[in-house]
């Protein structure tokens, strides 16, 4: 946690890392992908300070890394290793879908499945920075004030979901892509 300067403090409870690992072992699978439900909650807690401050506003962001410093283009998954001589391309980020959701639909973005990265350092906004405060408490898109995923779990707890499809035109291997989720107070 970081010095704030309206808010008494900003979380996501847990931060645990959480690995997910996709097997492709069917055409099926290629073409359609796999789905997995449930790969983590963000739980949000944001606490206002003594005295309340009208201006603590927060916004949580998401951003796709590739881990360029071993040589990965922008646009691929790092390569861990290969299976076989073809010499396809490994698969582009864009095959990555997430679909961010919660039981207020708090965020814009949520409910759909949707490929939001197409190169390394891409950001897709959960709750978008620089808006007005919107407090908890009436299911409302934007919720960005003070609260927490204890007394307003509906609106401070969000679902992600992940599916990736590959389809059928890159060497099969091992690819790595990390999804970081980054809280932080609006200044």
């Amino acid at each position: 946690m970081f010095g704030q300067i309206h808010c008494g403090a900003l979380s996501i409870e847990p931060s645990d890392p959480v690995s997910v690992n996709f097997q492709f072992s069917s055409f099926e699978e290629y073409v359609n992908g796999i789905t997995v439900y449930g790969v983590t909650r963000i739980k949000v807690r944001v606490d206002d300070k003594a005295v309340p401050d009208p201006d603590c506003r927060w916004f949580l962001q998401m951003e796709v890394n590739n881990n360029p410093g071993s040589g990965t283009a922008a646009a691929d998954w790092e390569t861990l290793g290969t299976y076989g001589s073809s010499a396809a391309n490994p698969p582009e980020i864009d095959i990555l879908e997430v679909r961010i959701s919660n039981a207020c639909a708090t965020s814009p973005v949520d409910g759909s499945f949707t490929s939001f990265f197409t190169n390394h350092g891409d950001v897709q906004d959960i709750i978008a920075n620089l808006l007005p405060r919107t407090n908890a408490g009436a299911c409302a898109v934007n919720v960005n004030g003070p609260g927490s995923y204890l007394t307003n779990y509906n609106e401070y707890t969000f679902q992600v979901d992940i599916r990736i499809r590959p389809n059928l035109d890159f060497t099969p291997g091992v690819y790595q892509l990390n999804l970081k989720f980054h809280l932080e107070e609006q200044s």
